[in-house]
């Protein structure tokens, strides 16, 4: 009976050894759980590759594949970049998003599209003269336009003025004729005036539909599907010929990119923009500085649907030859 005084005394002792122990670790694991539970940070390779692959999983609806790719991009709080800097991120819009009963995937591509062209964008400054190189080129064909003259009015404005003024003095002698009281010759007045206007709507119909008919065919794609830089060459030809200019200038830009694909300069992918191929070049400037009239002109003519003729197609094609050389010369 003489030793459980010993034994309660040592049991005293542990809790309060084990309540000192509690005070200590405690702390330690409430700095030791943020730390590790900070967000990762991606290479901006990496980075750019997540986007892709959410964008695509977003846009053809696979709800799969994007909550598989969606964590890492929400984990990401900082993207490293090329030069050593880090830029921080928060795409913790996306886990909102995909917390909800029924998420926008389409807003959710557009998001992650948007994000994608803004990394596209990014790069350094522009240089010091960038306004007046770019002043330079404006001034250039195809951009330069010369100023044209006012047009004289040619025989068929004139009758058409003249046939204007007389309709405009009609109403009131065709309302007399058409009373009670007219005369054969006014019904015959009122006849051939109702000829008239039914002539004029007519022609207008006419011209408006061909209008269409010739947008609808510019706006048509090439019946064949190019591969090669020979083949989307060959093919603008072949439009330029049919005077098809809008989409010839279309398909010699993808010849032109197809070609600095053959010769390593330049990876084509198909799903990327003019642009976007016109952003990875700007560690060739001397490429880049000739690409880039070339896409301007491209989206201008084919997005912006900006007239071109003959003269200014042959300009292009010019410059797109000018492209080619260089590229050649310096592979």
């Amino acid at each position: 009976m003489a030793l459980r005084p010993i034994t309660t005394y040592r049991r005293i002792v542990a809790l309060f050894l084990s309540g000192i122990a509690g005070l200590i670790i405690l702390p330690l694991l409430a700095w030791a759980v943020p730390v590790a539970a900070q967000e990762a940070t991606l290479s901006l390779a990496a980075y750019e590759q997540a986007l892709r692959e959410a964008r695509a999983a977003a846009e053809r609806g696979d709800r799969i594949s994007l909550d598989l790719v969606a964590p890492r991009l929400i984990a990401t709080t900082s993207v490293a970049l090329p030069d050593g800097e880090s830029a921080p991120v928060d795409n913790r819009w996306l886990a909102e998003e995909l917390a909800r009963p029924e998420p926008r995937l389409p807003l959710i591509a557009a998001r992650l599209g948007a994000l994608i062209d803004t990394l596209a964008g990014a790069g350094p400054s522009p240089p010091d003269d960038a306004l007046e190189r770019l002043k330079e080129i404006l001034a250039r064909p195809p951009f330069a336009r010369p100023e044209s003259r006012p047009r004289e009015p040619g025989p068929l404005d004139q009758f058409f003025e003249r046939l204007a003024r007389l309709l405009e003095g009609l109403p009131g002698p065709i309302g007399e004729a058409a009373g009670p009281s007219g005369t054969v010759a006014g019904w015959a007045l009122l006849a051939a005036g109702g000829a008239l206007v039914l002539a004029v709507l007519w022609l207008w119909l006419r011209d408006l539909r061909r209008t269409l008919r010739t947008e609808s065919r510019l706006d048509a794609r090439p019946a064949a599907t190019v591969q090669t830089a020979a083949e989307a060459r060959n093919r603008a030809d072949e439009l330029a010929r049919e005077g098809n200019y809008r989409e010839a200038v279309r398909v010699l830009a993808l010849a032109a990119l197809l070609w600095l694909d053959e010769r390593g300069r330049l990876r084509y992918e198909p799903h990327q923009t003019n642009r976007e191929h016109l952003a990875r070049l700007r560690d060739q400037p001397p490429l880049h500085e000739r690409l880039e009239p070339v896409v301007e002109t491209a989206d201008r003519v084919w997005y912006g649907k900006a007239p071109i003729d003959a003269r200014e197609y042959a300009e292009y094609a010019r410059r797109v030859g000018e492209l080619r050389e260089h590229a050649g010369d310096a592979a």
